[in-house]
């Protein structure tokens, strides 16, 4: 009687554990990195450039992939960059200067002393619904020692999204990042190319 009574149990412990839901799959990560930075022409400058952390809203520069529709968003579900997207952005645009060629050295702010310095605030940094296009704006700042702005400029970068799935919705965002990053980094070249050429007059 007693061995049939603790089968009994066993059975019945058995059959709730199976009733348990399964846990949900890991999130799929999505690297974003420099890959091929085509060399830019012009002159050697003789300076190193630091890059600060990126500023912006939490939202967009945190480890979610974000998706907008009108006026809300939302995180793409069980999507996450490798790190922060501020992170990685700073990291993508500092391996975009060195390898574009122009200045002597670029690095993280506080990394070295640095004659320039791109301080940038992302506005943009999700997949637009409406027009299925990934969107990286910046608002950039070139700044020299002591703090005196250079120049600053608007960087607007634009990829499709060719369905909506997050491996797509991740590749359209590392592309555009990856084009503003470009562009950030020939303007930072031609401003302080010009900047030092004026102080030589």
């Amino acid at each position: 009687m007693m061995r049939a009574v603790l089968l009994a149990s066993l059975t019945l412990l058995g059959g709730c554990i199976s009733l348990l839901p399964k846990p949900p799959p890991p999130p799929r990560t999505f690297v974003l990195e420099a890959q091929n930075v085509a060399p830019l022409q012009g002159a050697p400058i003789d300076a190193v450039i630091s890059v600060a952390e990126p500023t912006g809203e939490r939202a967009i520069l945190g480890g979610d992939l974000i998706w907008r529709t009108g006026d809300s968003i939302a995180y793409v579900d069980q999507t996450q960059w490798s790190s922060r997207a501020a992170d990685a952005l700073q990291q993508t645009l500092v391996e975009t200067l060195v390898r574009q060629g122009r200045f002597r050295a670029a690095v993280r702010a506080g990394e070295a002393q640095a004659d320039y310095q791109i301080r940038w605030e992302v506005l943009d940094f999700e997949v637009q619904e409406e027009s299925m296009t990934a969107r990286f704006v910046a608002d950039v700042r070139l700044v020299q020692r002591g703090r005196q702005i250079v120049a600053s400029r608007i960087i607007s970068t634009e990829a499709p999204v060719s369905s909506r799935s997050s491996q797509m919705a991740a590749d359209a965002l590392a592309r555009a990042a990856r084009e503003g990053s470009a562009r950030i980094g020939e303007f930072a070249a031609e401003a302080a190319a010009e900047a030092m050429a004026s102080a030589e007059r």
